[in-house]
């Protein structure tokens, strides 16, 4: 691994050390190790939550890179696939009617939005092969219809929400790295590890599939099903991080993008670079939403989207540049 990597390990280790202590109100470390409301503060919901936003923030950079790979499309996210939309949707669903049933241990939220993200990805697929001879275009363009429904879904739902709740689904709805036990980060921090597992077990397929379907299929990929399992997979491990952040946009767009101008076309690199990246920049961006307005918490949704929004229209006027 280069220079850069560890340079950037390096920082990212300082920033998750570091922003636990900081805050509104800040901690010092003398008091962590005592009996008292710091300590506690400290403990139980600081570094909670750096911890999982750099997990989900991982996860999200992670899933934004195998997208981009799987389309050969710098614009293709669990996000415009409708895959986050998805998921948002079936936790929306679960919250409405009280759906909460544990799953493996855990809240109904995950499995809810498991079956939301799932769903997406059915009707992409279904969509798709309906369609002769149909592209990747054909699947972005499935993806980006189904975004709009459930999107649309999403805001029934919360018409039909009782005033009282209305504004504490929005709240979710805008993302944010909430407060949660460490059971539910170990739970993330094993799908993460698995997710990374596969992406570097698979690498040679990830490669032939970004190569273009005519070179992967001559070189004795099966690309249509590769594609299908690498949709289930990230439609569980998305689902996952939606159900206890909410959904967090921008993050599987922007992050991917600089990791390969980092890593230089070395997908070992790329890969690292985009988990240290996305870790980062949402355990910063939660920082940012924490001090921002006191007493008041900015829901970290909207501090990535402000970062993101910009980034995008940047990413498209290069786009347009180059086909001209």
């Amino acid at each position: 691994m280069s220079k850069k990597i560890y340079v950037l390990a390096a920082i990212v280790l300082a920033l998750m050390f570091l922003t636990p202590f900081l805050g509104i109100i800040p901690i010092h470390w003398q008091t962590i190790f005592k009996s008292n409301p710091s300590s506690f503060v400290f403990w139980q919901l600081r570094v909670p939550r750096t911890i999982l936003g750099f997990v989900a923030g991982s996860i999200l950079a992670l899933s934004g890179l195998v997208c981009q790979n799987l389309f050969k499309n710098d614009l293709a996210t669990p996000d415009l696939l409708g895959i986050s939309s998805g998921a948002a949707a079936g936790a929306v669903l679960a919250l409405k009617f009280n759906l909460l049933v544990s799953f493996i241990g855990f809240g109904g939220l995950i499995l809810f939005s498991y079956l939301g993200a799932l769903s997406s990805v059915f009707f992409v697929l279904l969509i798709s092969r309906m369609v002769r001879n149909s592209s990747l275009y054909t699947f972005l363009m499935c993806g980006v219809a189904l975004n709009f429904f459930y999107s649309a879904l999403i805001v029934f739902f919360q018409y039909l929400f009782d005033f009282s709740n209305t504004f504490s689904l929005l709240r979710w709805l805008m993302g944010g790295i909430s407060v949660v036990g460490y059971r539910e980060i170990a739970f993330l921090g094993m799908l993460l590890f698995i997710f990374l597992f596969f992406v570097f077990l698979f690498k040679q397929e990830f490669l032939l599939a970004s190569a273009g379907d005519h070179f992967a299929q001559s070189r004795g990929l099966h690309v249509a099903r590769f594609r299908i399992y690498s949709f289930l997979g990230l439609a569980f491990i998305v689902g996952a991080v939606v159900s206890i952040c909410g959904p967090i946009g921008f993050i599987a767009l922007i992050v991917p993008h600089v990791a390969r101008i980092w890593g230089q076309s070395n997908f070992h690199e790329t890969v690292i670079l985009s988990l240290l990246l996305g870790g980062g920049f949402l355990v910063l961006a939660d920082f940012f939403a924490r001090i921002l307005m006191p007493p008041v918490e900015v829901p970290v949704g909207i501090i990535t989207s402000l970062f993101g929004a910009p980034f995008f229209l940047i990413l498209i006027i290069s786009k347009l540049k180059k086909v001209e």
